[in-house]
């Protein structure tokens, strides 16, 4: 008989590790403390997820995501492009894609969409019962196991638990330790907005984002399904004169001064669905579980690592830990509780590489924004900065590789671009303080935002 299986958190992680489970013969039951999403997926940016506060903020579905989609939960990802979800390019400008590639593109997807989709496909498995509306924690161990949840209405007793709260979640924080954290260094706004029905959406700079490398802030524009797009600027947390980005009207004028999302609002092409959306106090944050944590207690995604929202890497890394936690729970002889200890330290290796780059890259963000915020000299700070990914692939009509380089780091299908070859390459195109110059001189300055913030 298969192990029964509880999952706490009905967000990503979850519902597609319930999905791959009950499609290897387990009994899987799901505890979301959330309301289920509408049965219309034109009602879907007014779901309200108090338990998921990134969904009211863009996200960016990667080369990886969309491999690890493709490949384990396909009716899933016809289901999305069924409703509106488009995939976008981000080849370059290599011409045809070479074999391997075939996952430079980006999905042009909200979150509430994807999860409206992976709660459809829930919904068609007989092996999964999803309780909507509940709060569950867990059940006390003894000898040693986890036995189970307790809700409102008691304990119900399973052989095996996987944590899916997220990040900022406390249960089964007690058996929970930091490995690795970091500050990320910023503060994000974000704000949606719709196309009136019939205007083509315009052209876009990577894939679906488009970026304003600005110095002191940042922004991008990303574009999603059924003409919803979202715009996100952020700044550093210690910056008071930015916290005025958090008035709509204020977020709009600094918004108006970006030429490169400019078509988006050309002739009253868009209007503002909703307000603009703060969200502090960001950090990456690597966890493996404690020595002395119960069996049978199966940290998921977010609650082993969380890493700056700026790369879009969390879904992904959600995604193939749950797709590694369905092969090994079908391939395992006898008892899954003993696979805790084991496939916590698995996921801590395999993610530990994507976060150390993103604290790296974060330090070296963090560093120039602050330095150009006080008037400092930040040109000193690029020669010891990391590649800029996106100023290699600006630099891709001079040596194709390195852009090429660049775009499979950014969809997560290679690991690194900190290489001495890359080095290089870039020093062969450019010095460094060339580039972030003329990175910068496209953007508004500082000052620019803060004139348009007391307009």
């Amino acid at each position: 008989m298969a192990a029964r299986i509880a999952v706490v958190g009905g967000g990503v992680g979850g519902l597609s590790s319930a999905i791959l489970l009950a499609r290897r013969g387990f009994e899987v039951e799901v505890f979301e403390r959330d309301a289920p999403p509408p049965a219309d997926l034109a009602d879907v940016q007014s779901w309200p997820r108090p338990g998921a506060p990134q969904s009211h903020h863009p996200h960016v579905y990667l080369g990886l995501f969309r491999r690890l989609l493709r490949e384990n939960l396909p009716d899933v990802l016809r289901d999305m492009h069924d409703h509106g979800v488009d995939e976008l390019p981000f080849s370059g400008i290599r011409g045809p894609v070479e074999p391997g590639d075939e996952d430079l593109v980006m999905m042009a997807a909200r979150r509430n969409t994807l999860e409206w989709a992976l709660h459809r496909a829930v919904a068609g498995e007989s092996r999964i019962r999803l309780h909507s509306g509940v709060s569950a924690q867990l059940a006390e161990p003894v000898d040693g196991v986890l036995t189970g949840v307790r809700t409102a209405a008691g304990v119900v007793d399973f052989d095996v638990v996987i944590d899916a709260t997220g990040a900022r979640s406390k249960v089964g924080q007690q058996y929970l330790e930091t490995v690795s954290e970091a500050e990320c260094g910023k503060v994000y706004n974000s704000r949606f907005y719709a196309l009136r029905d019939g205007v083509q959406r315009p052209p876009l700079q990577h894939g679906s984002v488009t970026v304003v490398d600005g110095l002191g802030y940042g922004a991008a524009l990303f574009a999603h399904d059924c003409g919803v797009f979202s715009i996100d600027i952020g700044r550093l947390p210690e910056d008071e004169a930015l916290k005025k980005l958090r008035d709509p009207d204020a977020f709009d004028r600094v918004v108006a001064l970006f030429d490169k999302f400019a078509p988006w609002f050309a002739a009253g092409n868009a209007t503002p669905i909703s307000d603009v959306v703060p969200m502090p106090g960001l950090r990456n944050v690597l966890r493996t579980l404690k020595p002395d944590a119960p069996r049978g207690y199966f940290p998921l995604g977010d609650r082993v690592c969380l890493t700056d929202p700026t790369f879009g890497r969390g879904l992904a890394l959600a995604l193939a830990h749950a797709v590694r936690l369905a092969e090994t729970f079908s391939t395992a002889d006898g008892d899954l509780t003993r696979l805790n200890a084991r496939t916590t330290r698995e996921q801590v290796e395999f993610v530990r590489p994507w976060f150390d780059d993103v604290v790296v890259q974060d330090v070296a963000r963090t560093s120039l924004w602050r330095a150009a915020v006080k008037g400092e000299s930040w040109q000193d700070l690029l020669a010891d900065a990391p590649p800029n990914p996106f100023l290699m692939i600006d630099a891709e009509e001079h040596d194709p590789e390195l852009g090429l380089a660049a775009r499979r780091y950014v969809s997560m299908l290679t690991r690194t671009v900190d290489t001495t070859e890359v080095y290089e390459r870039i020093q062969a195109i450019m010095e460094l303080s060339e580039a972030g110059e003329q990175a910068a001189s496209t953007a508004p300055t500082y000052t620019d935002v803060l004139a348009a913030l007391d307009a």
